[in-house]
């Protein structure tokens, strides 16, 4: 396997500041409500009377944020198709700045909603932005690591607030509290700045009859000092340009479009997929993990202290997911993690149950280590996973509204389950893990016996993983049977054999312009 250029994986950290954006957006409500001073400056009662009222005001704060971001996801395809890849980055980054603006400067629980519902609408733009962009200049077999590297941060995003509380956990008054909440807006402001500085994604300029642009792009992702011709740039741009022309040919609206098995199958298979992240619960213990600790005999501080250790091996747990999956195929990895994740659930439940409130202090170690175990699985073997593979799934028309709604189900399912988790913890306890052992299960089947995998092909060359046709290294239309029982990596490809390729043909606006790279 071929290792990407500099260049590529320095374009692909810095448009993830986006995912760091994400990461520290998700978890800092959490550092926040440790502290007495907030309670008390937003009058709220942790006893007494009060106390159901703060537990559904928490639990507004919280789902909150995820409708906005659902609502904000599902509107990026318009503002990403028309406007370009960096720019709808540059979007999320906006809405991200005045969110953390506001939420920082909250001065009542009402502010404090409407500030969370405007995080939660630049983290919807973000979610789907950042990994859409990486995947479209991403060399194929370097997939897996690029993307990838957008779930790390979003775990090291909430690594760095949790460290972050931490620091401010003995810091008395409004200052200890609004400070981290502030210190959100670093990661927008940083990409709002360095995003103009990125090349825009390759397939997007040519899908807008800018190919001239592409060339140049795609030969300054893959410049390596052992391949002087950029002879791979010239076989990716070939591959990108005879799949996107033959797609333009027979395109259809898209109410007819979506009428064929293969869209279909590609938009719900996309959807499990990100399900499949959110059924584990995973995100519920990220958002309640300061109550779950502390439920579990640990003071406020160690809970604090578990909760960056936790997000620690989730940022790090994602970067080698990516990895992982371009090497054994994103299938493998999620179907036999999940498997395991659902074994860990039962146990956390199990302990959970039966120590939590308790002295057993054998039994609350346990549960707290299977959180950590857990979150190594999950995020090595789920989350990164899951994600790379949400993003290559579509074709080039349809792809920035089939990775919006292939995330979604991150903002959807975490709308609800913690919406839910607040009173369920309340109420039921660990039995509330039972929800996710089922789901895990659930899910654990419908991968194995239903996802395909898509190790090794570029994005263009998907449509065959789904049945279409699709056009060969060397121009001619084949099925998609035939395409995939032959050797279809573009970096095995001779462009010398049967076609003229050292001569790309270019089609622009009814003008032949031919093009010798």
């Amino acid at each position: 396997m071929n290792k990407p250029s500099g260049y590529n994986i320095l374009v692909s950290v810095t448009a993830a500041f986006g995912s760091l954006t994400y990461g520290y957006a998700a978890a800092i409500l959490g550092n926040t409500l440790e502290k007495a001073a907030f309670y008390e400056y937003m009058n709220l009662e942790l006893e007494g009377p009060g106390a159901a009222n703060t537990t559904s005001i928490i639990a507004w704060w919280n789902t909150i944020l995820y409708v906005g971001g659902f609502f904000a996801c599902m509107s990026y395809t318009a503002f990403g198709n028309r406007y370009g890849r960096k720019s709808g980055i540059a979007l999320g980054a906006t809405v991200s700045v005045i969110g953390a603006v506001l939420q920082a400067g909250s001065i009542n629980p009402a502010m404090m909603i409407v500030a969370r519902l405007i995080v939660g609408a630049g983290m919807g733009v973000l979610l789907p932005a950042v990994p859409l962009y990486q995947a479209e200049t991403a060399p194929p077999s370097n997939r897996g690591l690029l993307v990838g590297i957008h779930a790390s941060l979003i775990g090291y995003g909430s690594m760095i607030s949790g460290w972050i509380g931490v620091g401010f956990f003995y810091t008395g008054g409004n200052v200890g509290w609004r400070a981290p909440l502030a210190l959100q807006t670093i990661f927008p402001l940083v990409l709002l700045i360095v995003v103009w500085f990125l090349p825009e994604s390759p397939r997007w300029l040519y899908m807008h009859d800018r190919a001239e642009e592409a060339k140049k792009v795609l030969i300054a992702l893959h410049k390596k000092a052992s391949d002087q011709n950029h002879l791979f740039a010239q076989k990716e741009l070939f591959v990108i340009k005879n799949q996107i022309d033959y797609e333009n040919k027979n395109r259809l609206p898209m109410w007819q479009a979506l009428k064929k098995r293969s869209l279909q199958r590609r938009f719900l298979i996309g959807f499990l997929s990100m399900s499949c992240t959110q059924c584990s619960g995973l995100l519920v213990v990220l958002t309640y993990q300061s109550t779950i600790y502390q439920s579990l005999g640990y003071s406020a501080f160690m809970a604090g202290i578990f909760g960056s250790i936790w997000s620690v091996l989730n940022g790090t747990g994602n970067l080698c997911g990516g990895m992982l999956g371009d090497y054994i195929g994103r299938k493998r990895l999620v179907a036999v993690s999940l498997v395991i994740l659902d074994c860990m659930l039962i146990v956390l439940c199990t302990t959970t149950y039966l120590y939590s409130g308790t002295d057993n202090k054998a039994g609350n170690t346990a549960a707290a280590v299977f959180t950590f175990l857990m979150i190594i699985v999950y995020a090595t073997g789920v989350d990164c996973t899951s994600l790379v593979y949400s993003s290559e799934l579509y074709p080039g028309e349809y792809r920035a509204i089939g990775v919006s709604v292939s995330l979604s189900p991150v903002l959807f399912w975490g709308c609800i389950f913690t919406g839910a988790a607040g009173p369920a913890f309340a109420n039921i306890g660990a039995l509330y893990y039972v929800v996710f052992i089922a789901l895990t299960s659930v899910m654990a089947l419908v991968v194995i016996f239903f996802f395909p995998d898509t190790k090794g092909f570029t994005l263009e060359q998907m449509s065959a993983v789904f049945g279409d046709d699709v056009v060969d290294m060397y121009g001619n239309i084949e099925n998609a049977k035939n395409f995939i029982n032959e050797d279809h990596n573009i970096e095995h490809a001779d462009l010398d054999k049967n076609t003229p390729l050292q001569t790309v043909h270019i089609e622009v606006e009814d003008e032949n312009k031919t093009e010798t790279l």
